[in-house]
């Protein structure tokens, strides 16, 4: 049995089943509440659109931050790679 559920539950399969795990109990929270309203569903809704809207400011952020000193580094390797071709290219070798 342990054998059939490793090659059922590979490493390839297994991303997907604990992403539809998650989805699957993700939308079932909502059934084992207990006199829900919907303004408690639109304040979960609220809150969960502000933290992913501040997430995306963060990260714009800092890739903005990031973006310049990562071309200068990328340039000059491609720099450095270029030059060496180029003199292997004249040198012969």
């Amino acid at each position: 049995m342990k054998e059939k559920l490793k090659k059922v539950f590979n490493r390839k399969h297994s991303v997907a089943v604990a992403l539809m795990a998650l989805m699957a109990m993700v939308m079932s929270v909502g059934a084992f509440a207990e006199g829900e309203t919907p303004s408690a569903t639109a304040g979960i809704q609220s809150a969960v659109t502000t933290a992913l809207q501040t997430t995306q400011s963060d990260v714009l952020t800092t890739i903005a931050g990031v973006l310049p000193y990562a071309l200068a580094i990328v340039g000059a390797v491609l720099v450095v790679t270029m030059g060496i071709k180029v003199f292997k290219k004249i040198s012969g070798k």
